[in-house]
Order: structure tokens, then C-alpha cells, then sequence
């Protein structure tokens, strides 16, 4: 059950409504004038509440559900419940996400800006935009059209953010090109001087940090995370690529078109991410390295060597996850072998 106190917008919707909105299947004998709710769990679902099924760990909770409708793939509708309405779909999670987004919209954007901001009088912004409080913007700043910025954020000189992006509260950005329908997440830093530094006979020098960040459209990025702008190259994200929270990408690094880097995943300056690549939780990347289109790597992972296109790689170091999971099972027979002599 989704808290209303959080989720404001909902939308009652009857199945037909469902159905319009969706590639989904029902029997004729379905009464379309069915309403639904709310959306919850299989497990926790009542009546009026419409829930989904995609993985086979839950099938008996898919068999006990209580849930009104339930979106499933056609080889597991009869193991509905007489009384749940199958909603069939051969894509259960998109059609899923089609019918949350219908039921419950995105916040009404206001045009409004707070009275308690700092803004540059040559900062150039779109007069639709929604700007929280404490909010501070620099010199030639241009911002688009209905961007929203939520409280206490800094953009600094020079910036510019794309139409319809989304900044959430407490984000720091400074030499940064953003692109149309991004989303940075609270806490965010953009454009930091990267890791640069050269040892010497007296110590530490810190090399100047000049480059860039930049973010294509409808990029996502989490919470609390970090992207250093070039030392003189640009830092680069691609279009469409998902940064979770708290992850570290540092100076030079340039990640490929809808990737996937997971939390806490550390990316060490000048490395390349290709296109449609996962880095999976806390995998950490050295530097100057290639890493191919299509690739995954599993959790924990420490790369240190070029990966080609296509491949799974996991362990530290890095190799591909075949052998990897040979030498670790390999590994644990010996172990046990040991224990037993």
C-alpha cells in the first residue's frame, strides 16, 4: 500500500482504463468497469489493489494473491487466483511501469522562484522555471525551459542545464554542460576538480583541473554522487545512461550510451565505458582503461585490464566469469579438501 501522504497524484482507474493505457490482455468475460485502487505486493495486496508477477520465486505468492488484477506472462496466468483478473502481457515489468506512470502521474510543474535566491543578473533563465529556496546561480548561467531546482542549490558561472531537467536539493554544479530531460539526485556533485596529482621530491603538487563534464539528455543520476570534470579533456556521460547513488566517476572518464552503473561503483579518471554497458555494486575501474559496448560485470569486481565488447567479467582482477567461477569453485574444493586431511 503506497503512503498518500507521499504519493499525492493518484489515479483510480478501471481496467479498460488500464487496458488503453498498456499492451495488455484480459478475458472477454473481464468486467472492464473494475476499479483499481491502489498498487502493492503480491503478498500484501488486497482487494481493489493491482499487483504484477516476473520472477518465480514468487509464484506462490502469485497463487494466494488477494490482489484484485495481477499483470503476468501468459504461461503463469492460471496460476492466478479464480478471483483475480489476469492482466496477461509478455513484458509484465514494462506494462507494469506503464500503469504506475498513468496511476501515478508526475508532480504538476509550477512555474514559480523562490524570494529567497541569488541570481546573477547575467544569468540568462527560461521564465518557466520552478526554483526552490537558498538556491544560488552564477554568471552566464543559461538554464531552458521548464527546468525544475530544488533548495539549497549552487550553480555555478557558466553552467548550462537543458529543458525539462530536474535538480534535486543540496546539488553542487560548476563547469558543466547538461543536457534536456536529465535528473540529478540530492546531493549530487557535478563538475569538481578531479584527482590530479603529481609527486615530487617535496611533496604533492596538485595538477589544475581545466576540462569539463559533460551530460547528454535523459541521463539519471543518483544521490550523493560524483562526476569530476576533465583535467583537459571533458568528463562525458551519454545519453540515456542510469547512475545509481553514491557512486564515484573521476577526471576524463567517458561512459557510452544507456549504461548502467550501480551504487558504489568507482570509476578511475580517463577510463572509457562503452554503450549499453553494467558495471554492477562496488565494482572498482582503474584508470587509462577500455571497457567494450554490451558489457556486464558482476558485483565487487576490480578491473585492471581492456575488456572486449559482449563479455561478463567478474573477480579481482577482473576475467571473464566462466573462468571465474571455475577458479573460485576450484578454490572451495581445495579448501574443503584441506580441512579434511
Amino acid at each position: 500500500m503506497l503512503d498518500s501522504r507521499f504519493y499525492k497524484n493518484f489515479k483510480a482507474m478501471t481496467i479498460k482504463e488500464i487496458l488503453d493505457v498498456s499492451s495488455l490482455k484480459t478475458d472477454p468475460e473481464t468486467n472492464l468497469d473494475t476499479v483499481i485502487c491502489n498498487i502493492a505486493t503480491l503478498h500484501d495486496a488486497k482487494e481493489n489493489d493491482l499487483s504484477f508477477f516476473h520472477n518465480v520465486r514468487y509464484k506462490e505468492d502469485l497463487k494466494h494473491t488477494n490482489a484484485t488484477a495481477v499483470i503476468v506472462s501468459p504461461e503463469f496466468k492460471d496460476l492466478c487466483p479464480k478471483s483475480t483478473i489476469a492482466l496477461v502481457s509478455n513484458f509484465p515489468l514494462l506494462d507494469f511501469v506503464n500503469v504506475v506512470d498513468a496511476m501515478y502521474p508526475t508532480d504538476e510543474f509550477k512555474t514559480k522562484i523562490s524570494s529567497l535566491v541569488k541570481i546573477s543578473n547575467l544569468a540568462k533563465l527560461s521564465s518557466d522555471c520552478e526554483i526552490g529556496d537558498f538556491v544560488s546561480i552564477g554568471d552566464n548561467v543559461k538554464i531552458g525551459k521548464k527546468v525544475k531546482i530544488g533548495n539549497n542549490v549552487t550553480i555555478r558561472d557558466g553552467v548550462e542545464i537543458g529543458d525539462n531537467t530536474v535538480i534535486g536539493d543540496s546539488v553542487s554544479i560548476s563547469h558543466a554542460v547538461i543536457g534536456k530531460d536529465v535528473i540529478i539526485n540530492s546531493g549530487a556533485r557535478i563538475g569538481e576538480s578531479g584527482f590530479g596529482i603529481l609527486p615530487t621530491k617535496t611533496g604533492l603538487r596538485y595538477i589544475k583541473q581545466l576540462g569539463r563534464v559533460i551530460i547528454s539528455d535523459n541521463v539519471r543520476i543518483g544521490a550523493n554522487t560524483t562526476i569530476d570534470r576533465g583535467s583537459i579533456n571533458d568528463t562525458f556521460i551519454g545519453k540515456g545512461t542510469i547512475i545509481d547513488n553514491l557512486v564515484q566517476i573521476g577526471h576524463n572518464v567517458k561512459i557510452g550510451e544507456h549504461s548502467v552503473i550501480v551504487s558504489q561503483v568507482g570509476i578511475s579518471g580517463s577510463t572509457e565505458v562503452g554503450n549499453g554497458t553494467t558495471l554492477a555494486g562496488q565494482v572498482g575501474v582503474a584508470g587509462h582503461l577500455k571497457i567494450g559496448n554490451n558489457v556486464t560485470i558482476a558485483a565487487k569486481s576490480g578491473v585492471t585490464n581492456d575488456i572486449p565488447d559482449g563479455s561478463i567479467y567478474g573477480g579481482f582482477p577482473a576475467i571473464d566469469i566462466k573462468m571465474w567461477r571455475k577458479q573460485v569453485a576450484t578454490l572451495n574444493i581445495m579448501t574443503k579438501n584441506r580441512r579434511k586431511n
